[in-house]
């Protein structure tokens, strides 16, 4: 039997607002690391980050799955990433969908996204990684999953 549903209490409120509070001064505060040594927005470097992630082609359904984006978002940055020329557009056939794309990390793309994990890597480590201890960082995974199962 599950156990019962804690209530909403104000401990709960107040947990949820500073996860939304804290995670957007982080994802500030790394954009602006990536921005300032690179002026790449956090956002674009996400995307690339992922479609590497995932072997360097993706349909753009996998990939907003990859990144928990709606479509819609995704699109708008695959559209600007693309014309940096750092991602392609490539038609597919695929026989459960004739009229498939997949977004394509191109060569540029891959060597921007290698020089900028680097950048990346530091503004984490600074504003975020290097606080948390190994039990720290268990306990978040396990909590977020519970949350927001991945799978």
């Amino acid at each position: 039997m599950m156990a019962p549903m804690p209530r909403l209490d104000a401990s709960r409120v107040l947990a949820w607002r500073e996860l939304q509070t804290v995670t957007a001064e982080l994802e500030r505060l790394i954009d602006g690391d990536l921005r300032a040594e690179w002026d790449l927005p956090l956002g674009w470097f996400d995307v690339l980050a992922a479609l590497a992630r995932l072997g360097g082609r993706a349909r753009p359904v996998e990939l907003a799955a990859a990144l928990r984006l709606q479509r819609s978002s995704l699109s708008r940055r695959l559209d600007r990433l693309q014309e940096e020329g750092w991602v392609a557009r490539r038609d597919t056939v695929r026989p459960d969908d004739l009229r498939s794309i997949d977004v394509v990390l191109t060569g540029r793309g891959r060597r921007l996204w290698r020089e900028t994990s680097i950048a990346y890597r530091r503004a984490v480590q600074r504003h975020f990684a290097g606080v948390l201890s190994d039990d720290d960082v268990h306990g978040l995974l396990e909590t977020l999953e519970r949350i927001a199962p991945s799978g």
